[in-house]
């Protein structure tokens, strides 16, 4: 297989033959989606499981132009690429999400008002927070993340958080 173009991620993937033996499953270039058009922000879903713990003997899937959302019990592992410029409005996912940022830098809003800018190379741990990412640079911010199902909120009122993904 050739190395995928520049603008492509490129995943591969294990598994186990019958006997046991670790094998490659798959060595794949996945094309970025880009559903709100060109010179816009861009997402790789790399995998998706539907619930965990996940089944390590089931063929993994490829989700091109799709966007990420995580079932519900279940995980995804994603890159989105912002746009320089770019924003991604106030929304809350029902996940625990890991983030690194993996080049460029972005900046992380929340619901109060508060942001803090991530650079490359930092971490995120986010828990279900209202929130709204910012590229206020001239650069392309690619984010890798990991988003695992998780409980709603709910507050001291008993008001349940939901999800809402734009």
């Amino acid at each position: 297989m050739s190395a995928p173009s520049p603008t492509n991620d490129r995943v591969v993937i294990t598994t186990h033959k019958p006997d046991g033996t670790s094998v490659f499953q798959s060595d794949r270039s996945v094309a970025p989606f880009s559903p709100f058009g060109a010179g816009k922000s861009s997402f790789s879903v790399l995998d998706t499981r539907a619930s965990v713990p996940v089944n390590n003997l089931e063929a993994a899937k490829e989700f091109s132009e799709t966007l990420p959302r995580t079932p519900s019990g279940g995980v995804t592992f994603c890159v989105t690429n912002m746009a320089p410029g770019s924003s991604a409005p106030m929304h809350r996912t029902a996940t625990i999400d890991y983030a690194v940022v993996v080049s460029g830098a972005v900046v992380l809003e929340l619901d109060g008002g508060e942001e803090k800018t991530v650079k490359a190379g930092e971490f995120i741990v986010q828990q279900g927070v209202n929130h709204a990412w910012h590229n206020r640079t001239g650069e392309v911010c690619k984010i890798a993340f990991v988003m695992v199902s998780a409980e709603k909120i709910r507050l001291g009122s008993g008001v349940e958080l939901e999800e809402t993904v734009f």
